[in-house]
């Protein structure tokens, strides 16, 4: 969490200060850092519990995806479908690039 300076509304930043770390400004206010470690330890657990609850575990016998399949030619066995997505690889003003994957020999490709 960001704290701000009660002085000079400066942002606090973390320092050691005698070997302990605290909140320090430049105009000289410091407060020292106070860590809640049962509150850790409790987001922590309720973590571990949701990925316990939610975890999704997919094998290639499954054959779930998530990318659409398009009509694309294979260019290592020329099968005619394809998985298909997009992710920008480049600058943001450049176009994204388009990946694609084979459902019959799982080759993937990209165009840009």
């Amino acid at each position: 969490m960001v704290e701000f300076c009660p002085e000079c509304s400066n942002l606090l930043r973390k320092k050691l200060m005698e070997g302990k770390p605290c909140l320090a400004c430049g105009c000289g206010y410091h407060q020292d850092i106070v860590v809640d470690t049962s509150e850790i330890q409790n987001n922590i657990k309720k973590k571990k519990d949701a990925l316990k609850d939610n975890l999704i575990v997919v094998s290639d016998e499954d054959k779930i995806s998530v990318h659409p399949v398009v009509a694309k030619d294979c260019p290592k066995c020329k099968n005619t479908e394809a998985e298909a997505w997009q992710e920008q690889t480049r600058s943001a003003d450049e176009p994204s690039t388009s990946f694609f994957r084979c459902t019959k020999c799982k080759n993937t490709w990209r165009e840009y």
